[in-house]
């Protein structure tokens, strides 16, 4: 097995992983507790980033929703043709309005925009805060 291989099923995996622990957020169900863990966390999602092989971070669109987004949600991962299913997160500013500027990013939108993603194209993944997609956009009139 190639050195390239072997990356490209280690980013599989690490998906797969990450998937893992995000149903085990949204499904954690006890018999006392119900599901205590999503509502501690406060969310059934775990925001990443993906970089491409020449070490920028995939950036994703959709034309009909008017977005780009370098933030995904992992919804399925297939191990056998190492592809991975993403939703789109939308990037949120400080005022609400959408930014394609990692630096401006204050909050994340869930949404219902599905991609399917090569992994062979992929070297890392950047996991990122949950609290980004609990913040609460509040600007205050200065008067």
């Amino acid at each position: 097995m190639n050195s390239e291989r072997i990356s490209n099923h280690c980013i599989c995996e690490a998906l797969f992983e990450l998937k893992i622990l995000q149903d085990l957020l949204q499904n954690s169900q006890t018999k006392f507790f119900g599901n205590l863990l999503a509502k501690i966390v406060g969310t059934d999602t775990i925001p990443f980033l993906l970089v491409t092989q020449n070490g920028e971070f995939l950036s994703l669109h959709s034309v009909m929703e008017g977005i780009e987004t370098k933030f995904f949600r992992i919804e399925s991962v297939d191990l056998d043709n190492c592809c991975a299913t993403i939703s789109l997160l939308r990037p949120l500013d400080i005022e609400g309005s959408l930014t394609n500027s990692p630096c401006d990013v204050v909050k994340l939108e869930k949404t219902s925009i599905c991609k399917v993603v090569d992994v062979s194209c992929i070297c890392a993944i950047q996991p990122l805060d949950t609290e980004m997609l609990k913040r609460k956009i509040i600007i205050e009139p200065k008067w």
